[in-house]
């Protein structure tokens, strides 16, 4: 049997614009008033702990970097995690992160900056939200939204055909509703990408596109030689659109007794309402 042609490395979302995003969520952060015991960061490229304790976050902080692919642990790493130098970081795979039991150690405070993209259906996974945070805890994720890219579907509207993997607000905020999670608060912000050379926009653009990446090489071929167009006219910014979302934990209903109780005065009460006078 012939060998199979491994299929190409999805190219990484670049690591600064996770950071922006993270920093933004943190920010948004402020106006919550609970006080964590644990606080996460789930994320392509986490921050600098140090972002957290400048923005008064003092909690324990664990965080997780999120890999498409298992990895495993190279022997340096390994080697901190047994002399526990440095901060330590812990890997995750998609599976991992979207698996039915609740994460463990639960964190109140959750911060997921992107952690979404590696997702096929956004709206579908917002399912998994309540086993990322503990009860009495709040989750802030942000995800690409619908509308990025405007720079390359005005130009050429054949790149509309492969934005549609990016939800609108209407269509998330309904989503999380429907999982009762109350009254989510949501807001978009457009963010703009620069550029100085078409290969760093060709490889951020595939980052964007998973759409790209599964195709064959003559596909992608054509798509840069788009791009490649693009850039020699003067295209040298993008923009996207970037969800940032709250939610709070789902909570039980509460269960009704079967069993009622009735105050002996309420009783009285009733009976002598009821009782009639000749």
């Amino acid at each position: 049997m012939p060998s199979q042609k491994p299929s190409p490395a999805q190219p990484s979302i670049p690591a600064a614009l996770v950071h922006y995003v993270a920093r933004g969520l943190i920010e948004r952060s402020v106006s919550i008033k609970i006080l964590p015991t644990l606080i996460r960061e789930i994320s392509p490229a986490p921050l600098p702990p140090d972002a957290f304790l400048s923005a008064g976050l003092n909690a324990p902080l664990s965080q997780w970097r999120l890999n498409p692919h298992h990895e495993a642990p190279t022997l340096f790493s390994r080697l901190k995690k047994t002399l526990n130098v440095g901060s330590q970081v812990c890997n995750i795979t998609w599976a991992q992160l979207i698996a039915s039991e609740p994460h463990q150690p639960t964190a109140q405070l959750v911060f997921a900056p992107l952690a979404l993209e590696t997702s096929a259906d956004m709206l579908r996974d917002f399912e998994c939200f309540p086993n990322w945070f503990a009860d009495e805890g709040v989750l802030l994720f942000a995800h690409f939204a619908a509308g990025g890219l405007p720079e390359l579907v005005n130009a050429q509207p054949e790149w509309l055909d492969l934005l549609s993997h990016w939800p609108n607000i209407m269509d998330a905020g309904a989503r999380l509703q429907a999982l009762r999670f109350g009254l989510p608060v949501l807001d978009v912000e457009s963010v703009p990408l620069a550029y100085t050379d078409c290969a760093t926009m060709w490889h951020d653009v595939n980052a964007l596109l998973p759409q790209l990446s599964a195709m064959d090489d003559d596909s992608r071929e054509m798509w840069h030689a788009k791009l490649q167009q693009l850039f020699d006219q003067g295209l040298r910014e993008l923009s996207v659109q970037v969800l940032y979302g709250q939610v709070w934990q789902v909570r039980a209903p509460k269960q009704l007794s079967d069993t009622h109780t009735v105050s002996l005065e309420s009783l009285t009460s009733q009976l002598e309402q009821r009782r009639t006078y000749k």
